[in-house]
């Protein structure tokens, strides 16, 4: 598991976690984030620094810790 920058989609009531992006860094994330915000109404998005188990520059798994 490794420190990585993610762009992570929120949907529902209350939020669960319904997709997740590795991000190169946190202004490539922060701008897809903007723009995600104005094309969806229903799900929100975030940018964090995540630990996560990443394969072949995908992230696998998102550790809960």
């Amino acid at each position: 598991m490794e420190m990585v920058i993610a762009l992570l989609m929120f949907m529902g009531e209350p939020a669960v976690l319904k997709e997740h992006t590795l991000m190169p860094n946190i202004s490539r994330c922060l701008k897809l984030k903007r723009i995600a915000t104005r094309n969806s109404n229903r799900a929100s998005f975030v940018c964090a620094k995540v630990k996560a188990e990443v394969k072949d520059g995908n992230i696998i798994r998102i550790s809960k810790e």
